[in-house]
């Protein structure tokens, strides 16, 4: 019985462990090649009419669709936090609720530090620990 009971008690703690230990590259999350679909930025639902995308083309590469433009540009780990820089992208002009999407996800976007896996879901958080984007696959 008391051989049991340590199984059972080496098994929860290494089962804490691996939850504890959270990936050593927090991109990983992104996948290389992985389209993410955005549905919510700041708080607010993106409409269906709307496509903002992200994906990783490369290690370090962050690109896809704002709203109406095209967008691309480096994402980056630095002292345990996620960085995204300057993003590149076309300039076209589209529909007022397109640009206002495309707005709120650049301003946004910026302001990411860390990603978590939310079920089915990829929560970018800010340096609060607040969701600023949510995006599925």
């Amino acid at each position: 019985m008391r051989v049991a009971v340590l199984a059972l008690a080496l098994i929860a703690l290494a089962a804490c462990k691996e939850d504890a230990t959270a990936p050593a590259d927090p991109l990983a999350l992104i996948g290389t090649g992985t389209e993410w679909t955005v549905t919510e930025i700041a708080g607010t639902a993106v409409p269906a009419a709307v496509k903002v995308t992200l994906l990783s083309p490369e290690p370090g590469m962050l690109a896809g669709t704002s709203g109406c433009n095209r967008y691309a540009g480096r994402i980056e780990t630095r002292e345990g936090a996620l960085h995204v820089g300057a993003l590149a992208g076309t300039r076209m002009m589209c529909p007022p609720d397109q640009m206002q999407v495309e707005q709120a996800f650049h301003s946004t976007i910026g302001t990411v530090t860390a990603l978590r896996q939310a079920g089915p879901a990829l929560d970018f958080t800010d340096a609060t620990g607040k969701v600023v984007l949510r995006a599925t696959r």
